[in-house]
């Protein structure tokens, strides 16, 4: 059974887990090993304990059988050249072995529902150029890049698309 919720303090663990395995796997080849390697469960876990202790941000863990195999963060969108109402998927991630069987689609739903309960009418996501699977599924659940792009160091430099979804004649 598929569950998803709001992270509690005692689910970091977890969240580092899943959250550094999936992002090393999601990433090979794109990012270079040496800091890959460096994206450990521990630096995540202190990661996730900052976050679900500051409260600026909102994480979400997506469960199957009651075991953590996914996650999503959300926050205001910080970008200042879009409007105040946007919000921001800084994070989704699935284990390997949960992802195409629409656990992806389901929990970015949920993460945009959320968004929209707080108010965002606008949802951002920044996507790396070179990962065109993510691209393509953003896509497909109605993303639309707006020709934003920004630079971000990764052990090299890298670019990032900006995608964003509108309530506007975008109802799911």
């Amino acid at each position: 059974m598929i569950e998803i919720r709001w992270a509690q303090l005692e689910d970091n663990q977890e969240l580092g887990l899943v959250h550094s395995e999936a992002y090393r796997n999601a990433y090979q080849g794109i990012i270079p090993d040496e800091y890959l390697n460096q994206v450990t469960s521990k630096v995540r876990e202190e990661y996730f304990h900052t976050v679900l202790t500051q409260g600026e941000e909102h994480v979400a863990i997506a469960l199957i059988d009651k075991k953590t195999v996914g996650c999503i963060v959300l926050k205001a969108c910080s970008d200042d050249d879009i409007q105040s109402h946007s919000g921001e998927i800084t994070a989704i991630y699935l284990l390997q072995k949960y992802r195409g069987i629409g656990l992806g689609k389901t929990l970015l739903k949920w993460g945009i529902e959320k968004l929209k309960t707080f108010g965002c009418t606008t949802v951002a996501i920044w996507v790396l150029r070179e990962n065109p699977n993510a691209i393509r599924f953003y896509e497909k659940q109605g993303f639309v890049r707006d020709g934003a792009e920004r630079l971000i160091s990764r052990g090299k430099e890298l670019i990032q698309f900006r995608y964003l979804w509108s309530v506007k004649g975008m109802e799911h």
